[in-house]
């Protein structure tokens, strides 16, 4: 995240050099415009090549990062089983729901058949 955050931040901070540096010299409107575009795209491509620089020489074993998996699978299973008790709850008779929506792909599949 803090990848997006570095070049998000570049691409401002270029946007407001450019929009400064063509009020100072610029002469026409349409030249302030255009020299900001030209700077927020300078500052955006230098972004993106010092961030794939950075990400070429990154060492994958000086960054640390734990996964507890365990934890999440746990909780994900109690929320699968709290949805089913709501499910049943809410919907006890939802064999019969499934034999009706059956019938009713049947009944369309046959219509189309003719």
């Amino acid at each position: 995240m803090i990848i997006y955050n570095i070049k998000s931040f570049v691409t401002v901070v270029g946007f407001f050099v450019g929009l400064i540096f063509s009020i100072v010299m610029a002469v026409s409107p349409v030249a302030v415009v255009v020299n900001t575009i030209l700077f927020t795209m300078g500052f955006y491509s230098f972004a993106n090549l010092f961030l794939a620089l950075y990400i070429k020489h990154l060492r994958v074993d000086s960054v640390e990062v734990s996964f507890p998996a365990k934890v999440f699978e746990d909780k994900l299973d109690s929320m699968i089983e709290d949805l089913d008790k709501k499910e049943e709850n809410f919907m006890p008779h939802k064999e019969n729901f499934q034999s009706i929506i059956d019938k009713q792909i049947n009944r369309i599949e046959e219509s189309q058949n003719r």
